[in-house]
C-alpha cells in the first residue's frame, strides 16, 4: 500500500510538475502572444503617427508654397516624390514607403495625405485671403453698378425686355438712384439678412439665407430627386443662380464614390481565389491583432495577372502624369488617385483633359485575395460631392445684396419665403476715388502721400513710344499690343482703315486713339473664321472645326508683360475691320488697362476657357454671359476722365460701324458713363458682358422697340473669381471710407478653429 500510495505520490507529483510545465507553457505562449500583439499595436501606432507627422509637413509646406509664389492658381499642389526631396536626413525612416501629397483646390482649401509603411492620413485646411487695407471697391462684386456721382434725383435704372429679348443681370446690381424692371427682364432679389445691428450690411457674427433657395442638402440624394429639384427652380436658375463650382448646400447626386469601380472596403465575391485561409496562406493582419481572424484579415492566395492591394508598383514619371500619379498609391489605367478619388481628368493648359490614354502603373503581381476586375461587387458612394459629379448650381456661399437703390425700385417680384423685398431705400454706395490711385504716375517713382496701395502704373502708352509710327512690331515692346491712330480710309502701311472719329480737347488739341490689337502676332489682320452666323459647324481642311464664337485674332501679351497696368493716353478702341472678334494669345493673360479718355467696345473679346468644341461647339446665335466655363484671363478696363475735355471717362459699347456686336469678357468700369452705340439693329441682337458693366455716374444702355427697332438684349454674368480671392488683377480702386468692400491680400493664413491636424503646431 506504501508503494501504492508512494507511486501515487510519486504520479501526482509528476502530474502536478507536468501541470505546472503545461501552465507555465501556456502562459509564456499568452504572454509571447500578447507581446507580438503589443508589439504590433505599437508598430501600427508608430506608423500611424508617422503618417500624421508628414501629412501635417504637407500642409504646412503647401502653405509655405502658396506665400512663395503669391497665389498664382497653381501652386500649393506637391507631389509624393517631390515631398521626399525636402527631408535631407531620411536614415531613421524605417519604412521604404513614407511622404506626403498635398492638393489645393485653387480657391480656399489644402488637403495633405501622409503615408508610412502602408498606413495613410489625410488632414485638411481651409485658408482665406487676409484681412487689411488691401480691399477693393464693392463695385467689382456687382454685376451692374451706375453710381450716380452727379446726384440727378431723376435717374432710372432701366431693365426690360420680354421673350428672347429679355435682360438679365446673374449678381447684384446697385443705382445710385432708381431701378425700373418691366417686361420678363430678371434682376436679384436681396437675400435674407439677420441684421444684428442694424446696418443693412452682412456682417460678423449676422447670419443670411440665400435668395430663392427653397432646400438645403446636406446629404447626397438620387438622380431623380435631383431632377425634380432641378425642375422646381428652372423658371429661375438661369438666370440668379450659378457660379460654376459646387457649394455647402446644393444638391448633388453621389456617382463618384459610386463610380462603377471597386473602392477598397466595398463587399466583392472573390473569383480569382479561395478568399479563405488555408494551411500554410500568408495572411494580411488587418486589424493589428497578430493572429488570423477570418472574415477580417486578406488571405495572400496566388498571382491573379491583376493589381491586388500590398503588391508593389513604380509611380508613374511620365512629364504629364507624374504630377498626378507620384501618390503613394497605384493607379490603374484611364486615372489616378487624389485623396481617396479616383479621377478621370486632370487640368492642364486652363481646361480639363480626359485621362482615358493613360496605362497602368507598372506592378509585381503576387495575389492576396483582394477584388479584382471582373469580380462583382457592391459599388458604395462616398457621401460626399466630388467634382464631375452633376449639381444644381443653385448658391454660391457668399452672401448677395442682390438689386438695391437709394431711390425706388419698381417691377420687382413679391417676395416669398426667406426672401427679402427689394424697394429701394438703400445705403449708398459711392464711387471709388480714382484720382487717388494716381494711373499716371509710373510706379517705380516716387509715391505721393495720399495715394491709395496699387497707385500708378507699370507700363505707359503715349504718343512718345509711336513717334510717326502707327503699329509697333517689335514683341519685347509692351506697347505692341495697341496701334496709334490708324487711318480712317485705306490704309498705312500694314495698318487697316476703320470708322472712328477723332476727338479733340478743350483746347482744340487731338486726343490720341489707340486700338487693342497685336501687330506683331501672326493672326494680325486675318479673318481666322468663315462669316459668321452663315458657317457654324464648318469643319476646316485639317479635320478640325471652325469655332465662330472662339476663333479670334490674337494679342500677345508674353510672360514678363503679364500681370501688369498698361495706362493708355488718350481714348481706347477695340474694334478692328477684318477681325470679328479678340482674344489673348496665352491663357493665363491678366492686365488692366486705364484710358485716360473714352473706351469704345464695338467687337467681341473672348477669354481663353474651356469652350466645346466640334460639333457641340456654342454657336454663336445661343451664346451669352452664362456660358463662359473655366475662365483663365482676366481683363480689366478702366476709362478715366480727361480733366481738359468736357465728355470723357465714358465706356460706349455697340459698333457704330457695321451694326453687329456680341459677346465681351471684361470688367468694365467708366468713371463717367456707359453709353449705348448704334444699338437696336437687327445685326445687334443682344450684349452679353461676362464680367460686369459698372460706372461712377449712369449707365445709360437705351434699347428701342417697335418702329423698325429691334430690341438689343443686354445680359450679364458677373464674373465672381475676384471677390472670391481666386484671382488679382492689378491696379484696381479702393473703397470709399468704411463701405463695404471686397477683402484681398496676397498672405494667406489658417481660419480659427479649421486646423485639423492631430499636430499642435500652428
Amino acid at each position: 500500500m506504501k508503494t501504492t500510495t508512494h507511486n501515487r505520490e510519486k504520479g501526482s507529483t509528476l502530474i502536478t510538475t507536468l501541470l505546472m510545465m503545461g501552465l507555465a507553457s501556456l502562459a509564456a505562449g499568452s504572454i509571447l502572444t500578447a507581446t507580438m500583439n503589443y508589439s504590433r499595436v505599437c508598430q501600427r501606432n508608430y506608423s500611424y503617427h508617422q503618417a500624421a507627422f508628414f501629412a501635417d509637413a504637407g500642409l504646412h509646406a503647401a502653405m509655405v508654397n502658396l506665400n512663395h509664389n503669391d497665389f498664382s492658381g497653381s501652386d500649393g499642389n506637391i507631389s509624393y516624390n517631390q515631398s521626399r526631396t525636402y527631408f535631407n536626413q531620411t536614415s531613421h525612416f524605417k519604412a521604404n514607403d513614407w511622404g506626403f501629397t498635398t492638393t489645393f483646390d485653387g480657391v480656399r482649401q489644402v488637403r495633405s495625405t501622409g503615408r508610412y509603411n502602408g498606413i495613410e492620413v489625410l488632414v485638411q485646411s481651409e485658408l482665406e485671403l487676409g484681412w487689411g487695407h488691401r480691399s477693393i471697391h464693392a463695385l467689382y462684386a456687382h454685376a451692374l453698378f451706375a453710381g450716380n456721382s452727379s446726384g440727378a434725383t431723376n435717374y432710372w435704372l432701366q431693365i426690360g425686355g420680354s421673350s428672347t429679348g429679355a435682360d438679365f443681370v446673374r449678381g447684384d446690381t446697385y443705382s445710385g438712384g432708381n431701378i425700373e424692371l418691366t417686361g420678363t427682364a430678371h434682376l436679384r432679389l436681396p437675400e435674407l439678412l439677420n441684421d444684428l445691428d442694424g446696418n443693412r450690411l452682412c456682417t460678423t457674427n449676422e447670419t443670411w439665407g440665400e435668395s430663392y433657395i427653397t432646400q438645403t442638402f446636406g446629404a447626397p440624394i438620387t438622380q431623380a430627386e435631383l431632377d425634380a429639384y432641378l425642375a422646381s427652380i428652372s423658371p429661375y436658375a438661369k438666370h440668379y443662380y450659378g457660379d460654376g463650382e459646387y457649394n455647402f448646400g446644393e444638391a448633388f447626386v453621389d456617382t463618384i464614390g459610386g463610380n462603377g469601380v471597386y473602392d477598397i472596403g466595398e463587399m466583392y465575391t472573390d473569383t480569382n481565389g479561395n478568399g479563405i485561409r488555408d494551411a500554410g496562406d500568408s495572411y494580411i493582419d488587418q486589424n493589428g491583432n497578430g493572429v488570423y481572424d477570418a472574415g477580417v484579415d486578406t488571405v495572400v492566395d496566388t498571382g491573379n495577372g491583376q493589381y491586388d492591394a500590398g503588391e508593389e508598383w513604380v509611380e508613374d514619371n511620365n512629364s504629364t502624369r507624374r504630377n498626378y500619379r507620384q501618390n503613394g498609391r497605384w493607379d490603374a489605367a484611364g486615372g489616378y488617385w487624389q485623396n481617396g478619388v479616383w479621377k478621370t481628368q486632370y487640368y492642364s493648359g486652363g481646361r480639363w483633359r480626359s485621362c482615358a490614354s493613360w496605362p497602368a502603373e507598372s506592378y509585381e503581381d503576387v495575389g492576396d485575395g483582394y477584388y479584382t476586375v471582373p469580380e462583382p461587387f457592391t459599388d458604395r458612394g462616398n457621401g460626399v460631392y466630388d467634382f464631375g459629379e452633376p449639381f444644381a448650381d443653385d448658391r454660391n456661399g457668399i452672401y448677395d445684396y442682390g438689386t438695391q437703390a437709394t431711390g425706388n425700385i419698381t417691377g420687382m417680384p413679391s417676395p416669398g419665403t426667406g426672401q427679402a423685398s427689394a424697394t429701394g431705400s438703400d445705403l449708398t454706395i459711392d464711387p471709388p476715388d480714382l484720382q487717388r490711385m494716381y494711373y499716371h504716375l509710373p510706379r517705380t517713382g516716387s509715391q505721393p502721400g495720399d495715394a491709395l496701395s496699387r497707385w500708378g502704373h507699370d507700363v505707359a502708352v503715349t504718343a512718345s513710344d509711336y513717334g510717326t509710327a502707327k503699329a509697333i512690331t517689335d514683341l519685347n515692346r509692351p506697347e505692341h499690343i495697341f496701334v496709334r491712330n490708324p487711318p480712317t480710309s485705306g490704309s498705312s502701311g500694314s495698318v487697316n482703315g476703320r470708322s472712328y472719329t477723332a476727338i479733340y480737347d478743350n483746347t482744340g488739341a487731338r486726343i490720341d486713339d489707340y486700338f487693342l490689337e497685336d501687330p506683331a502676332d501672326s493672326s494680325y489682320n486675318s479673318s481666322p473664321a468663315p462669316a459668321i452666323c452663315a458657317n457654324d459647324n464648318v469643319q476646316k481642311s485639317d479635320g478640325t472645326w471652325y469655332n465662330n464664337v472662339t476663333d479670334s485674332m490674337y494679342i500677345n501679351v508674353r510672360t514678363n508683360h503679364n500681370n501688369l497696368l498698361y495706362y493708355v493716353d488718350g481714348n481706347l478702341y477695340i474694334h478692328h475691320p477684318s477681325a470679328f472678334s479678340m482674344r489673348f494669345r496665352n491663357p493665363g493673360t491678366r492686365i488692366t488697362i486705364v484710358a485716360k479718355g473714352n473706351i469704345t467696345i464695338s467687337d467681341e473679346f473672348y477669354y481663353n476657357a474651356n469652350y466645346p468644341t466640334g460639333t457641340n461647339q456654342i454657336q454663336y446665335a445661343n451664346f451669352d454671359s452664362t456660358k463662359v466655363p473655366d475662365p483663365t484671363d482676366a481683363l480689366c478696363l478702366i476709362a478715366l476722365k480727361n480733366t481738359a475735355c468736357t465728355n470723357s471717362g465714358n465706356i460706349y459699347i455697340g459698333d457704330r460701324q457695321f451694326g453687329t456686336g456680341g459677346s465681351i469678357h471684361a470688367m468694365l468700369y467708366a468713371e463717367n458713363d456707359f453709353v449705348d452705340n448704334n444699338l437696336n439693329t437687327t445685326a445687334q441682337p443682344y450684349i452679353s458682358v461676362f464680367g460686369n458693366m459698372t460706372a461712377g455716374n449712369h449707365v445709360r444702355i437705351n434699347r428701342l422697340s417697335g418702329s423698325g427697332y429691334t430690341r438689343t438684349r443686354l445680359d450679364i454674368s458677373l464674373d465672381e473669381r475676384i471677390r472670391k480671392g481666386r484671382i488679382m488683377v492689378p491696379g484696381l480702386p479702393h473703397p470709399v471710407g468704411t463701405q463695404r468692400s471686397i477683402i484681398v491680400d496676397t498672405a494667406w493664413h489658417r481660419v480659427a478653429n479649421s486646423w485639423r491636424s492631430w499636430s499642435r503646431l500652428q
